[in-house]
């Protein structure tokens, strides 16, 4: 004889085995997506000064009086208007990825030449 039970519902230990299975999915899913949206602005940052740094030293390239002087002391607007670097918006600035309103156009930027290491160039940080 079989017996049939008309249940019409969970009981509190089914309840409860469910969420501690969504809870366990739940913190797998965020520990891994919470690296996907990690702040990256330093990096970003150290990414742009390189940058800028790079396309300084092909500008020192295209200074013959950089050889005689030894060194000149630029600004990142000097790179812009000279066609080195592209501006981040329509008013021709460079933006800090740091803070999204303050702009890199004044920071200067010191570019040196020696026979014995060529062409160099290096971002002075204003503290």
């Amino acid at each position: 004889m079989v017996i049939y039970m008309n249940r019409k519902g969970y009981t509190a230990i089914e309840l409860i085995i469910v969420m501690v299975i969504f809870g366990i999915i739940t913190a797998v899913t965020l520990g891994v997506t919470s690296q996907a949206f990690k702040d990256d602005t330093d990096e970003y940052y150290r990414v742009k000064v390189s940058n800028i740094e790079s396309n300084a030293k092909r500008y020192g390239m295209s200074i013959e009086e950089l050889k005689t002087e030894g060194s000149k002391v630029i600004t990142v607007k000097e790179l812009v208007d000279a066609g080195y670097l592209s501006p981040d918006n329509s008013e021709g600035d460079i933006l800090d990825p740091r803070n999204q309103k303050t702009t890199m156009n004044n920071t200067k930027v010191k570019i040196t030449y020696s026979e014995e290491d060529g062409y160099k160039a290096t971002l002075i940080e204003e503290e």
